[in-house]
């Protein structure tokens, strides 16, 4: 698959769950401590790579158990307070706490486990996208994305422009969404690969070469242009 290329269909997105964690970590590999906690004025350059990694472990973790639950999960046992929330602490803005779940390591794993159980669910949805079966999303004209200052309805209204299927707004609703468990698989799996655009623009930043260069970009391009 090349770059700019993505995965829409339910193989496709099961296969690149099943490449992604692998991708992250060859991206990550090697890089100093300093590396892994370098930050930039850029919109991508805002989360360093070791924190990217922390969101991508955190945000498909905790979409999977919205949809899922946590026995469906290979876990140890962990405190699942930490998603009580997106938002840990102001400065754990949808990632894992960086005191408690520091070890990158440890991130990794999580990350790999949580791809692995989501491909397994996008196999067993390849004929199940209905729209009777959506979550409902409802937001406030004030609602804001984690910590940030951006409206979540204009991030969601983004995102569901790339998206061919599966993702539409409730018109019961003023700022109401309904996504499918398929899409939202896919929606997970196209943000993880913007977070992966961004280890890899990172890498470019420190003079290095991708490890990964073929792995594709995702659906959400148009939704976060690289400034």
């Amino acid at each position: 698959m090349r770059e700019s290329s993505y995965p829409i269909t339910p193989s496709e997105i099961a296969h690149v769950y099943r490449q992604i964690s692998a991708w992250t970590k060859g991206e990550l590999l090697g890089l100093s401590e300093t590396q892994l906690d370098r930050t930039g004025t850029e919109e991508w350059a805002r989360w360093s790579p070791r924190r990217q990694l922390s969101h991508m472990a955190y945000i498909t973790t905790r979409w999977f158990m919205v949809l899922y639950g946590t026995t469906s999960l290979p876990w140890p046992s962990v405190d699942m307070s930490q998603f009580s929330t997106f938002i840990n602490t102001r400065d754990d803005d949808r990632r894992f706490s960086s005191e408690r779940y520091g070890d990158i390591e440890w991130l990794y794993l999580r990350f790999s486990e949580a791809c692995e159980a989501a491909a397994i669910q996008v196999e067993k949805l390849e004929n199940e996208n209905s729209i009777d079966q959506s979550l409902l999303f409802v937001f406030s004209d004030s609602s804001v994305v984690g910590t940030s200052e951006e409206r979540s309805v204009d991030l969601w209204n983004r995102c569901l422009k790339c998206h061919p299927d599966g993702f539409t707004t409730d018109a019961d609703y003023a700022y109401g969404f309904r996504i499918t468990p398929l899409a939202t698989l896919r929606h997970v799996l196209w943000d993880d690969l913007i977070h992966l655009r961004s280890i890899r623009l990172h890498r470019k930043a420190l003079g290095l070469s991708p490890v990964y260069p073929d792995a594709p970009v995702g659906g959400y391009t148009s939704a976060y242009p690289i400034y």
